[in-house]
């Protein structure tokens, strides 16, 4: 009998997390973004935020996170004054453990300008991004994501005095 009971409860256990939200997920991949932000860089949160397994399709390349952390500081990213990230128009489509987002990206960088460092630029873009998200245990995950640039300008924001 005590079996019998302990087979009953079991769906009980398996429907006791908490159901994903759109809100969730946005928030997910905000904070995402936000320890990219050269304000908050942070590798370790960065790795939190990802499965083990993460793949990240940028600039027609394919990226482990550890490959795209590599590839942003090599490339200066680390020196720049400022990058933000406005993520709007999400659809979202969410499973018991999962959930996929599109949604509209507009990035706004400021750095120097490579061939003349008293310069700086502000590069504006836009990209469309769709993105993979997954529980691991508690925690939500992204397991993947791909993002095609639908435009970029650069201009001179602020020449040194």
């Amino acid at each position: 009998m005590k079996k019998f009971l302990i087979f009953l409860l079991i769906p009980l256990f398996s429907f006791s997390q908490e159901q994903l939200t759109e809100d969730m997920i946005i928030d997910h991949i905000n904070e995402f973004f936000n320890a990219l932000n050269i304000k908050n860089y942070n590798k370790e949160l960065l790795s939190q935020k990802v499965t083990d397994d993460f793949i990240i399709y940028e600039m027609g390349d394919k990226f482990t996170l550890n490959e795209f952390t590599d590839f942003i500081e090599s490339a200066g990213f680390l020196g720049w004054e400022s990058t933000e990230w406005f993520l709007s128009d999400f659809t979202i489509t969410i499973d018991n453990n999962s959930a996929h987002a599109s949604y509209l990206n507009i990035g706004v960088f400021i750095y120097p300008n490579p061939h003349a460092p008293e310069i700086l630029l502000k590069e504006n873009k836009q990209w469309l991004e769709s993105i993979f998200v997954v529980r691991e245990g508690e925690d939500l995950k992204i397991k993947f994501l791909q993002s095609d640039e639908i435009y970029s300008k650069v201009s001179v924001f602020k020449k040194s005095s």
